[in-house]
C-alpha cells in the first residue's frame, strides 16, 4: 500500500516495505526510474538522480492505480489500447468499470469483439474488469430464402453464426454482476417449391414454377443481424424478407410464398425463414416448401446459426462474481 502522507513518520524500513531493495537499504538505492521505484505520477516527488531525502517518499507507491470508468456506450474496447498515460509496465494496476446501464458492444459483423484484454500489457500488471452492465457479441444476419426453382430442391442459405462478447489473451479477473452475451446465430431461410410443369420454354426444355421460401431473422445483439433476403421470382409474390434482430430478441423469419396452383390439382408453398436467436441463442432453421404433387421439388429449409461465444480466453479467467454469461464459452 503507498506509503502515508505527510505528517506520519516513515523510516528507511518503510521505504524497504514498499519497494524491496538490498540490505543493508540506502537512499541511493530508491531514484524514481531506477528499477526499485516505478517512474509514475504518483512518485513525482523522488528524483532520478542527486539529492534525496526520506521526505520525497510521502504518498509515494509502488503500484500504480489505473480505474477506468465507462459511462457511456462503447463499441470494440480494447483494454490495453484505453490503458491510459499515467500506466507503467509491470506495476501496473488496471481496473475497467462498466457501469450499470452501459453497453459495450461489438461494430456490425460476427468478426469483431466487443471488449478485449490483449497479452500486450506486461506480465506482472494486474487486470480486473468489474461488468455492471453489458457486455454483448453482435448478431449474425439471417439466412436468404430458398428459390422458387429450378432447381427447387436446393437448401435455402443458413443463418450465419452470432459474434463473440469478450477476448482475453491474459490472466484477468472478472466480476459480473451485469451480463456478458454473445450475439444470437441468424435464422436459416425458408425453403422454396417448384414442379415441373412439361410446358416448354420458348428457347426449348422444361419450364418450372413455384414460390419461393422467406429470409431468416437476423440475431440480436446491440448490432443486430439483419433479417436474410429473399429469392425474388417465381409465382405471386415469392416469400418475404426476414426481420432484424433487437439488441435482446432475435428477428421474425419472413414468411414463405403462398400456396400457389402450378398445375390443375397441383400447388406448392414456400417455407417460412427461422426466427433468429436472442442474446446467446442459437437461430432456428428456416421451414422447408412444400407441395402436393409428387412431380414438387422441395426446397429445405436452412440451418440457424449458432451463437458466439460469451467469452474467447476462458482459461486466463477467473470469476468472483459470474452473474448472467450467455452463449457459448471458449
Amino acid at each position: 500500500m503507498p506509503i502515508p502522507g505527510p505528517g506520519v513518520p516513515i523510516s528507511m524500513n518503510t521505504i524497504a516495505t514498499e519497494f524491496g531493495g538490498t540490505v543493508p537499504h540506502s537512499l541511493s538505492e530508491y531514484y524514481r526510474g531506477g528499477g526499485l521505484v516505478p517512474n509514475s505520477p504518483t512518485n513525482t516527488a523522488i528524483p532520478t538522480s542527486g539529492q534525496i531525502s526520506m521526505g520525497n517518499f510521502y504518498g509515494a507507491a509502488n503500484r500504480v492505480s489505473i480505474p477506468i470508468v465507462l459511462s457511456s456506450p462503447q463499441v470494440t474496447y480494447d483494454v490495453y489500447t484505453n490503458r491510459g498515460p499515467t500506466y507503467v509496465p509491470g506495476a501496473s494496476d488496471i481496473t475497467v468499470t462498466v457501469n450499470p446501464g452501459v453497453s459495450v458492444s461489438a461494430v456490425t459483423g460476427t468478426g469483431t469483439y466487443a471488449m478485449l484484454v490483449p497479452n500486450a500489457f506486461n506480465p506482472a500488471d494486474t487486470v480486473t474488469i468489474v461488468n455492471q452492465g453489458t457486455i454483448i457479441g453482435a448478431g449474425g444476419p439471417g439466412g436468404t430464402g430458398g428459390p422458387a426453382g429450378p432447381p427447387g430442391a436446393v437448401t435455402a442459405g443458413a443463418g450465419v453464426p452470432g459474434g463473440n462478447a469478450l477476448f482475453v489473451n491474459r490472466p484477468t479477473t472478472i466480476q459480473n454482476p451485469g451480463t456478458i452475451a454473445a450475439g444470437g446465430g441468424g435464422g436459416g431461410g425458408g425453403g422454396g417449391a417448384g414442379l415441373l410443369t412439361g410446358r416448354p420454354k420458348k428457347a426449348g426444355g422444361p419450364l418450372y414454377q413455384g414460390v419461393s421460401g422467406g429470409g431468416g431473422g437476423g440475431g440480436a445483439g446491440d448490432s443486430a443481424g439483419a433479417g436474410g433476403a429473399r429469392i425474388p421470382g417465381g409465382l405471386g409474390a415469392g416469400g418475404a424478407n426476414g426481420n432484424p434482430g433487437t439488441s435482446t430478441t432475435g428477428g421474425s423469419g419472413g414468411a414463405g410464398g403462398p400456396t400457389a396452383a402450378t398445375l390443375p390439382g397441383a400447388t406448392v408453398t414456400g417455407g417460412a425463414g427461422g426466427p433468429g436467436g436472442g442474446r446467446g441463442a442459437s437461430g432456428t432453421t428456416g421451414t422447408s416448401g412444400s407441395g402436393t404433387s409428387p412431380g414438387t421439388q422441395v426446397g429445405v429449409g436452412g440451418g440457424g446459426g449458432n451463437p458466439g461465444n460469451y467469452i474467447v480466453g476462458n482459461p486466463f479467467v477467473t470469476w468472483p462474481v459470474t452473474g448472467t454469461r450467455l452463449g457459448a464459452v471458449a
